[in-house]
């Protein structure tokens, strides 16, 4: 198996999973950079996601995507918080990182996501995509998991629970401590 390089730690999910916001915390707490791939391909493009979707279809979105991923991953200390299906296409880039899966119950996912409007893929029937997107991804995020973490705790909770399983030597070398004081 090859060594992962936790200099590049990527937060994978669901859409609604709590990705970009966790991701945030985290990079602060090992005072690490932040990237968020679908903010970098609409400063990049000037344009909204879902209107990449519609007017050049998510094959092309999927190779922005790509295409941010690799630049990303070339900056040693970052998180980066991916977009939900980024997985589909960058397992080879994505086995090189060090990947956190934020896990969430099925309902929570559909109640964050439908106060969203700018997801396309889940623009209708949130339900049944959610349920679709889900079962079409779960084996892939779970392989490529190095950490599994359920989000339906309290944000802060769930930042103290990555920091715990992450591997102990990255934590002395950052001098994280463990009884850390989360303040938000």
């Amino acid at each position: 198996m090859m060594k992962k390089d936790t200099l590049k730690i990527c937060i994978i999910g669901m859409p609604g999973s709590g990705k970009s916001t966790i991701g945030r915390i985290l990079s602060k707490k090992l005072n690490y950079k932040f990237f968020d791939t679908d903010e970098n391909i609409e400063d990049e493009t000037k344009t909204k996601i879902k209107d990449i979707f519609t007017h050049e279809g998510e094959a092309h979105f999927r190779e922005l995507e790509t295409r941010v991923l690799n630049k990303l991953v070339k900056i040693n200390k970052v998180v980066i918080s991916t977009g939900g299906g980024i997985i589909l296409k960058n397992k080879n880039i994505l086995n090189k990182c060090f990947n956190i899966y934020l896990q969430c119950d099925e309902d929570i996912l559909i109640e964050r996501a439908s106060r969203n409007k700018d997801r396309p893929l889940l623009s209708t029937d949130i339900k049944k995509n959610m349920k679709n997107l889900f079962n079409e991804r779960k084996d892939i995020y779970n392989d490529l998991a190095d950490i599994k973490i359920n989000t339906k705790s309290e944000i802060q909770k769930t930042i103290a629970e990555i920091l715990d399983k992450l591997p102990t030597w990255l934590l002395k070398k950052k001098l994280i401590k463990k009884n850390i004081i989360l303040n938000f």
